[in-house]
């Protein structure tokens, strides 16, 4: 029968983050390597796409593909991916002439580069943790113990009330999202009306509060469905219109229960349901009434500028206010930056390009914050890939394993550093010691080559437990 699902079992070796994925000897057995074809020999299969087929005979011109969505986006990440710090490091800091003769667009990139001039080391800090941040929507203290309360033995009472909660934390956070989502469907189901319905619908779409915070849900809600979703649904009865406006429509209307959901008065009520479970009130470790005020009040206040204006810019780019002959780089761009927002997404991918005393600095991390977790201590262990380019030294990368404060390290360098691996250990020794961690191990080599995502991240294929097919 042919192995449809293509069922492995994991291997029984572990030792995965000590392997020198930068040396070409590891990649002797590597199936990525494409082979000479021999037809008097019976070699191991490698990587030749051409030559693939699964247990079922289907061969590459197949219509059937039994992969998984899950491993099909897997196979595409470091495609959408690889060469994005590259492309944004040549628009940043060598190639701007394509919004120089751009009106607004021009405007748009001087706000991004001035959010990236970094003056001071304190400066520098900030703006590192406000872009992790930006990509870590369950962060903070409450969330941590939420956590661990989830790791424990608990109640499914209890098990139900946290559920609840994360998920309209979800839909409250979301809001401001949601609302422009809202916005930009409404824009386009105007332009797709029949004319004698466009006015009238522009003016229930204009008395929506498009700038409103998040869980303040209240008044937008009661226009959208007392006026806004009645008039589509009366518009599309009458027109017979069920092609593109009812999609764009049912898709509001899906962004619509999202954000009612996200009110703060659901989520201060489920917050207070949570509250009053007693198992809940015995486990937590802390004042959650206090981790709660305080996440509220860093959600209000939070703003990622840099983020904010990556987006404004790569959108006008891609929108050809940047020149026609350059929209297919900033489409790629941002087709890279949105795979960060797939629900398939294992790792979490954080871009930091800054220019810090004269030095103009791309770096982009990759970072799994439970990679394993220990079943004696509980530990989790963070396992985190670092590449950064300095324009005066060269191409660097770490690969990082962080377990119970104790850090273990490889760190790849530039061929004109390599000399200097006792001062690179000594010196990176004081500053993890500095911040409260043990360095266990550290090795400096010569970066000979990329390191791919899933050599550093094995365990990413392993992450799919359910049956999770596409045809």
């Amino acid at each position: 029968m042919a192995n449809i699902l293509q069922v492995t079992n994991p291997g029984m070796n572990d030792n995965r983050a000590n392997i020198n994925t930068q040396d070409p000897r590891t990649s002797q057995n590597n199936t990525r390597i494409q082979n000479p074809i021999d037809p008097t020999r019976v070699v191991r299969p490698d990587g030749r796409e051409g030559g693939r087929t699964s247990g079922a005979g289907e061969g590459a011109y197949s219509v059937i593909d039994y992969e998984s969505n899950y491993g099909a986006f897997i196979k595409s990440l470091e495609e959408g991916t690889g060469g994005l710090p590259a492309a944004l490091e040549r628009l940043f800091f060598s190639d701007m002439a394509a919004f120089r003769e751009a009106g607004q667009a021009e405007e748009a990139a001087r706000n991004f580069l001035a959010s990236l001039q970094i003056s001071s080391p304190e400066e520098l800090m900030a703006y590192l943790k406000g872009q992790a941040g930006g990509q870590l929507k369950f962060s903070g203290t409450l969330f941590d113990s939420l956590r661990s309360l989830f790791s424990q033995n608990i109640s499914e009472s209890l098990r139900e009330a946290l559920g609840d909660f994360l998920k309209v934390y979800n839909d409250y956070s979301s809001g401001t999202h949601l609302l422009r989502q809202m916005q930009n469907l409404a824009g386009d189901i105007e332009k797709l009306m029949l004319s004698q319905f466009r006015e009238e619908f522009r003016q229930l779409a204009d008395a929506m509060n498009w700038e409103a915070m998040n869980g303040d849900t209240q008044y937008n809600t009661g226009i959208l469905n007392g006026k806004l979703i009645p008039f589509l649904s009366d518009y599309i009865s009458k027109t017979h219109d069920f092609g593109s406006i009812r999609d764009a429509s049912m898709l509001l209307i899906f962004n619509a229960v999202r954000y009612e959901n996200g009110g703060m008065e659901q989520l201060t009520r489920l917050f207070e349901r949570m509250m009053a479970n007693r198992e809940f009130a015995r486990l937590y470790p802390g004042d959650a009434g206090a981790d709660m005020s305080a996440l509220l009040s860093a959600s209000r206040g939070h703003t990622n500028l840099p983020a904010d204006a990556l987006a404004e810019m790569l959108l006008r780019g891609a929108n050809g206010q940047a020149g026609l002959e350059n929209i297919q780089q900033f489409y790629t761009m941002l087709n890279g930056l949105l795979l960060n927002e797939s629900v398939y997404m294992p790792l979490m991918h954080i871009l930091f390009p800054f220019q810090y005393q004269e030095q103009k600095v791309m770096s982009e991390a990759w970072v799994d914050p439970d990679s394993e977790r220990g079943v004696e201590t509980g530990s989790r262990k963070i396992k985190m890939l670092l590449k950064f380019d300095i324009q005066s030294l060269g191409k660097f990368e770490m690969v990082l394993a962080l377990q119970n404060r104790q850090v273990d390290m490889q760190l790849y360098v530039p061929r004109a550093l390599q000399k200097k691996e006792s001062d690179i250990r000594e010196k990176v020794g004081g500053i993890m010691k500095d911040n409260g961690m043990d360095l266990k191990r550290i090795q400096v080599q010569e970066r000979l080559r990329e390191s791919r995502i899933e050599e550093v991240f094995p365990e990413i294929r392993e992450k799919e437990r359910t049956i999770n097919v596409r045809i």
